[in-house]
């Protein structure tokens, strides 16, 4: 195991530790004096935000699957194709073809085929490093097939994968395969010292560039579908390429890749995605969703499932490559298949998408690989054996395009970064306008109506009691756990609501608490979705960046909504709490910290019940965020993926009244100020 990951579970687990050392009777969902039982129900509460997030991706997935339903002739599926292309595609019509300037940077020569090493520019100065395989026997011209590799920091020159392409080359096949971001040769973050990333493997590197990425109103997997269309510009300036059979295929990531580049690119004739093709239903379902290409942006909102990467391109051949014990839910593979079949059938060519299942994990097995050799074979129309042999392969470094293995050690090239501040566009928007963007794009709901809050306990103390509620609310079975703590025997004067990003156990780690009460308040405090007791230790994923959980961005993005969006929502249930007690109707104020103040900033642009707000911490602008390349995963958690082209913390501040706020740098703390504050 890697060392940054072994760090990583002995960081998670020492926390997971911390989270169940806590006392059990500080717990909301503890029943009464009782310390080992929980309320059955709340037992699995920390999967709160998880599922706050699925609620709304299945309630997405039922409203396609009835549009679906209506599909029948060939024009029905020609319009829907035609409409939902157009929508998800939409970003990337903010690229334009540029010269490549390729250049062939080395070459090797066997006996039975040759390699050019290539370099080309998908961007100006953003450089794909590849490498085309010319078999000397073959048809002239000859069909090639794009080659995209799985999540190796090798990329293609792997030995799995330098296998794989051999034998389409012993078969006559021209093959180019290519690094995609973040691996082989093109690493985003790379170390000039050790040739390393400085931030993790292809999944790490992909997720902190995508988080960074959808700040900006777009997703990860519009640089990588472009990488692929300028491959396929390449491909078409080469005599031996015949450009009417090209294929494209790939397992893993390179699956993903697959699926979108062929989606995109009508010049792609034939597209066999490997161990990748699932359904959302069945993929959030079981391992959720994964690193940052794997979730264009706003896909399930936009009405979009796996289907309809072969449904965009119906008719043309495709083969869905899959293993039944594959972690890409082998059942949802035959769902996609079995809908996609009626696209085809509707065309009138049925036999054209197909599925192969061999027995087996995540991996390429002998038997599918001459399956896409096979379907290859027909649908490029190169007859022969399509039998899996064993072949020679090369040393990674042979087959290096780049002096040093790296394009950012051996040119002064662009990254994802570069080109996401190029292509960051701020709209203006009106300020009589600005609530409704805000809205829309973080997916604020305010529908969670509080239907009870449920007392389950009281620990007294000298100085405060805390009495433990959990609120239910019409949504759904999970409910929000909440403290209330005040002087014993003490009636209701003033109430500070107070929100801490590690949840409401923390309060009484700091001196404020005893302050507050000596000056009158009521302290009300919750955990928000995917803190404190809704933190859920168990929760992993490939979207993880020095252990701030992206996963749940990514999947939250996909129906339209955000984590602040939700967080606001759960705010909006808590002060719905807050008004029941409030029942003399008095001041009520709010003492926020750290990144709990961006969700509280969206909630206060619509609702603000507080007479006076101390925002503890920084409140930093996300345009910072999309200007440094090594930022801060922390922060841009809480920042709404989309939201910086149209509104930014200072549109929201200036929502609140002058003077009935105050913004303290924690490490400057100074209390008195503070208390004289309110």
């Amino acid at each position: 195991m890697k060392k940054t990951s072994s760090l990583f579970l002995i960081i998670l687990f020492s926390y997971t530790l911390t989270i169940l050392a806590q006392d059990p009777d500080h717990s909301v969902f503890q029943v009464s004096n009782s310390k080992n039982r929980k309320w059955l129900l709340y037992k699995n509460n920390d999967q709160f935000l998880y599922k706050t997030i699925t609620s709304e991706a299945f309630r997405l997935l039922e409203e396609r699957e009835a549009r679906i339903a209506k599909l029948e002739t060939a024009d029905d599926w020609k319009e829907y194709r035609d409409s939902l292309k157009a929508r998800f595609f939409s970003s990337m019509n903010r690229f334009s073809k540029t010269p490549l300037n390729a250049k062939i940077t080395g070459t090797i020569k066997k006996d039975h085929f040759k390699i050019e090493k290539i370099l080309f520019e998908s961007h100006p100065g953003f450089y794909v490093t590849g490498c085309l395989f010319i078999p000397e026997k073959r048809q002239k011209p000859a069909p090639a097939v794009i080659y995209v590799s799985g999540h190796s920091d090798l990329a293609f020159r792997s030995e799995t994968y330098q296998h794989i392409i051999f034998n389409f080359v012993d078969k006559g096949f021209i093959v180019f395969a290519f690094d995609p971001i973040g691996q082989g040769e093109r690493l985003q973050y790379a170390d000039k010292k050790t040739n390393r990333s400085k931030i993790g493997g292809p999944t790490t590197e992909h997720s902190y560039a995508g988080a960074q990425t959808l700040l900006s109103g777009t997703a990860l997997s519009d640089y990588f579908i472009w990488d692929g269309v300028r491959t396929v510009d390449y491909l078409f300036t080469r005599k031996e390429v015949d450009k009417e059979r090209i294929g494209i295929t790939g397992r893993s990531g390179g699956g993903t890749q697959t699926a979108l580049i062929a989606a995109y690119d009508e010049r792609i004739y034939a597209a066999a995605p490997e161990c990748y093709i699932t359904n959302f239903k069945r993929l959030l379902q079981s391992i959720g969703p994964q690193d940052a290409e794997q979730n264009p942006y706003h896909a399930l909102e936009r009405g979009f499932d796996f289907p309809d990467y072969f449904h965009f391109r119906a008719p043309k051949p495709s083969l869905i490559v899959t293993t039944t014990l594959d972690f890409f839910s082998q059942q949802g593979a035959r769902e996609t298949f079995a809908e996609a079949e009626r696209s085809y059938s509707a065309m009138g060519f049925p036999g054209n998408i197909m599925m192969v299942e061999d027995f087996g994990v995540h991996e390429s097995t002998k038997k599918n690989r001459e399956a896409v050799y096979a379907f290859f074979r027909k649908y490029l129309n190169l007859p022969g054996s399509s039998e899996d042999v064993e072949v020679d392969t090369f040393k990674p470094e042979d087959l290096w395009v780049t002096e040093t293995g790296q394009v950012t050690t051996s040119l002064s090239g662009k990254t994802v970064f570069d080109l996401n501040r190029k292509y960051f566009k701020k709209e203006e928007v009106p300020r009589d306008k600005m609530k409704v963007s805000i809205k829309e794009i973080s997916g604020i709901t305010f529908n969670r109506k509080l239907t009870s809050a449920v007392v389950t306990g009281k620990i007294p103390g000298e100085k405060y009691d805390i009495e433990k509620y959990f609120l239910e609310n019409d949504q759904d079975h999970l409910a929000l756990p909440v403290w209330v703590v005040k002087a014993p025997d003490s009636d209701i004067k003033k109430i500070m609501v107070w929100l801490n990003p590690d949840g409401k156990e923390k309060i009484p780690e700091s001196k404020m608490l005893v302050e507050f009460i000596k000056k009158g308040y009521t302290v009300v405090s919750a955990d928000m979705p995917g803190t404190g007791e809704l933190f859920d230790p168990g929760f992993r994923g490939d979207g993880f960046v020095k252990k701030v959980p992206f996963n749940y961005t990514f999947g939250a993005q996909l129906t339209g909504r955000s984590i602040t969006g939700i967080t606001a929502d759960n705010i909006d249930l808590l002060m719905q709490f807050v008004e029941e007690l409030n029942k003399e109707n008095v001041k009520v104020d709010a003492f926020v910290e750290g990144v709990m103040n961006e969700p509280l900033l969206h909630y206060t642009t619509f609702k603000d019940p507080f007479s006076k707000i101390m925002f503890s911490g920084p409140l930093m602008s996300g345009k910072k965020l999309i200007e440094e390349k090594y930022y801060d995963p922390g922060l841009a958690y809480y920042v709404v993926p989309g939201s910086l082209p149209f509104y930014d913390v200072d549109d929201m501040m200036s929502f609140l009244p002058e003077d009935s706020f105050l913004i303290m740098d924690p490490a400057e703390a100074d209390y008195e100020r503070i208390i004289n504050f309110f």
